[in-house]
């Protein structure tokens, strides 16, 4: 236990809590506050509505182009569905030595399986594992998982495994008497659609909305009108301000601390949210009381070191908005220790985001007081898209080195054609990674085969071609096996009547059954 117990404190969990809770809470609050403030129209609600209805906007955007498979996607919530995953890969090139021919022929003729069917009313779940190599057939097995239960089909033996989720607790003080961790392993949260549990993101939304508008000051925010330039195009906009001082900041920070410091609920919910995340990770409830101690902790400290911070020049947030929807912004802040150790970040840049065009410059300018120069990263994007075709490039630049996302679709009824490649160019290395192929969805059905390439001009011809067929379709129901035949309880058991069933009776039939699978596949390497 005390393994455990330095295991979980050297975890660390508390500072990546505490950076995601507050992130959450910033984000949650912002994303809810067209609807609570939407009949007022002050300079600070219509920057925080811009601020939400762009983001709003580029998803709905996203949404639109890929609408079929958002369909699909939604289809798989609420009926039965099975999908199928066929992966396999080629690696070819004259550069290859003879020392990986072997490894060629292995790679160039092997399969891997995967079929799942999957109910999300009825929260049933089959998952089966499977491949080829040459003519031979390798099973390896199917397992079933439901809130309360998982089962496992092996293909060495006839013996279903039953695992029951109320047992984990009792299974783990077999092994360790002095457990004190959960009592069950969690097998519901693999029916969780959500990265957090809902109570937790409700009370966000809830609790810290009002917090997020109330704390951010009035006067902190104008607003006037102002015809700009982007994109060659002018524009009307409303140019809307946010200047924060040094004390404004350090004040809205020490509030939003002290807050999730002395939030009880919030701290109860993050217990929750730590059983939801680590499924069958041992946190015992010392352990949980540790760690939120640990959080609280954290945010004392951070509250000691607002105040030696100096932000001398505050934070100046400034965009220009087109019925909501921002067209330029500027941010910019200056921070450090010491006088002489003061960081400044600055961002600006245009955007236009229109349904047949999406386009953004921005430039990341960063300087510290080390290297006395400028850090400059440029974020540019230029994405068409008429319905039917498209045509798209990102570019991410810095110094020398240039990341590139070029892609190219076409849309045929329910087909959708595309290639999507992501390069890298420096002075000593240029990978590139090819995405392509095509996709099929329909109201109850999909296929898609996808390609993917990878190569590097400096390493010679050589290249490696992955193949992912995929096959969805709505089904009647998950075939659950007959728990009356062969079944062992593996919770029944003691450790002891555990090791010995492992160890002789499965141990033995899974010894024959790997060996029987290695002649087979030597045997199928030396025809290759």
């Amino acid at each position: 236990m005390e393994n455990v117990q330095k295991e979980t404190s050297g975890r660390k969990k508390s500072p990546a809590i505490l950076i995601a809770v507050l992130t959450v809470v910033l984000l949650a609050a912002v994303g809810s506050v067209s609807a609570f403030f939407l009949l007022n129209k002050s300079p600070k609600v219509q920057y925080l509505l811009a601020e939400t209805k762009t983001l709003s906007e580029m998803s709905d955007l996203f949404k639109k182009r890929y609408e079929n498979e958002m369909n699909w996607v939604d289809v798989q919530k609420t009926k039965p569905v099975e999908t199928s995953y066929d992966l396999s890969a080629q690696l070819n090139g004259p550069a290859l030595g003879y020392e990986m021919q072997e490894m060629q022929s292995i790679v160039n003729n092997l399969t891997i399986s995967y079929t799942q069917v999957k109910d999300p009313v009825e929260k049933e779940w089959e998952m089966n594992l499977s491949g080829k190599f040459g003519s031979v057939p390798i099973d390896v097995g199917t397992f079933y998982f439901t809130p309360e239960k998982m089962i496992a089909k092996l293909a060495f033996t006839d013996k279903l495994f039953l695992f029951k989720d109320e047992d984990y607790g009792k299974m783990m003080r077999e092994s360790d008497p002095s457990y004190d961790g959960n009592e069950k392993l969690g097998l519901s949260h693999l029916f969780e659609e959500r990265f957090m549990t809902e109570e937790l993101q409700n009370y966000i939304e809830k609790e810290y909305m009002e917090y997020l508008y109330n704390e951010l000051p009035e006067d902190a925010f104008t607003s006037e009108k102002e015809e700009i330039e982007v994109f060659d195009k002018k524009v009307k906009t409303e140019k809307v301000e946010m200047k924060l001082s040094e004390q404004q900041v350090k004040t809205f920070m020490k509030n939003l601390f002290e807050k999730a410091r002395d939030d009880e609920k919030l701290k109860a919910l993050i217990k929750e949210q730590i059983a939801f995340s680590t499924m069958g990770e041992e946190f015992s409830n010392d352990d949980l009381k540790s760690i939120i101690r640990d959080f609280e902790d954290e945010l004392d400290t951070a509250l000691k070191e607002i105040d030696e911070l100096l932000i001398p020049e505050g934070i100046t947030s400034t965009i220009w908005h087109k019925s909501n929807s921002i067209v330029k912004r500027n941010f910019a802040i200056s921070i450090g220790e010491f006088e002489d150790e003061i960081s400044t970040l600055n961002i600006e840049g245009v955007q236009v985001l229109d349904k047949a065009s999406q386009q953004w410059a921005y430039t990341f300018t960063g300087s510290d007081s080390y290297t006395q120069e400028d850090a400059v990263v440029e974020f540019k994007g230029d994405l068409k898209w008429d319905g039917k075709k498209a045509d798209d490039t990102i570019t991410i630049s810095a110094e020398d080195v240039v990341l590139q996302y070029k892609g190219e679709e076409e849309l045929k009824g329910k087909e959708r054609t595309f290639k999507r490649a992501f390069s890298i160019e420096d002075d000593e290395f240029s990978p590139e990674f090819v995405w392509s192929g095509t996709a099929t969805h329909e109201k109850d059905s999909m296929n898609a085969n996808h390609e993917f390439t990878f190569v590097v001009e400096e390493a010679g011809e050589n290249d490696i071609r992955v193949q992912l067929k995929q096959q969805g379709k709505i089904v009647k129901k998950v075939d659950m096996p007959d728990e009356s035949k062969n079944v062992v309880d593996l919770g029944a058991m003691t450790a002891d009547e555990l090791d010995s069933f492992f160890t002789k009776e499965i141990g033995e039939a899974l010894e024959k059954w790997v060996t029987d699978l290695m002649g087979d596949l030597e045997s199928e390497l030396g025809n290759l």
